[in-house]
């Protein structure tokens, strides 16, 4: 791109510029045979086709948060029903807080917090559910060591059927009143002296407090 000194050499000593001095400055700002990658891009949010068995429902997104976001702002992606719900979601490395109900009614398959993360605030992820025919597809919630706070219901995905498994790490402090009321939960890992009595595990769940005896929540 031609900067501002450049530009004024065009014109120095009554010099009037000439049209092949236009092309070139316009070349300078367009670059129309340049392609930029989506994955050079910090923030990309994709629509994508949404087929089952081969027919073709509608589209969903996948949402990529970029590498600067420290916070999702409270209903930031909350489902209204007029556009395409959250189908994959990645979360940057740097992310410190998921605002309230920032994810609430949307249908992604996987959650995978990053080691940054610290606070989870209630109904974040509540509800992740199909609005084409109302089934649950939540296969894995991956939370890392450094999370602290899981607000109220900020997990509780009443029509879930798939997820089997949850480890809570040990940075854990604080789960809110059905922060996990995931119905086909199966078995919880959760760090020795953490409060789940009213997290909503399920009481056929199996939970392994490290460090002792399994118990039955």
């Amino acid at each position: 791109m031609k900067t501002k000194e450049e530009l004024k050499l065009y014109f120095e000593n009554g010099d009037q510029p000439k049209q092949e001095h236009f092309w070139h400055w316009l070349d300078s700002y367009w670059h129309k045979e340049e392609k930029i990658s989506q994955n050079s891009i910090g923030f990309v949010e994709k629509i994508c086709p949404l087929i089952v068995n081969d027919e073709f429902k509608g589209s969903y997104l996948s949402v990529t948060i970029p590498d600067n976001v420290k916070k999702i702002a409270d209903y930031a992606y909350l489902y209204y029903g007029f556009v395409a719900q959250v189908f994959e979601l990645n979360l940057n490395e740097g992310l410190i807080e998921i605002g309230q109900n920032a994810f609430n009614g949307q249908n992604i398959k996987k959650i995978i917090t990053p080691s940054t993360l610290k606070i989870v605030q209630p109904y974040a992820f509540y509800n992740q559910v199909n609005t084409y025919n109302s089934q649950d597809s939540l296969e894995s919630i991956v939370l890392n060591e450094g999370l602290t706070t899981v607000g109220e219901k900020a997990f509780n995905c009443s029509a879930a059927s798939v997820i089997k498994n949850l480890d809570i790490p040990s940075t854990v402090r604080s789960v809110g009143q059905n922060a996990f009321a995931i119905p086909s939960l199966e078995t919880v890992s959760a760090p020795a002296g953490l409060d789940l009595r009213n997290s909503g595990i399920p009481a056929t769940a199996t939970i392994t407090y490290r460090g002792t005896e399994p118990l039955q929540s």
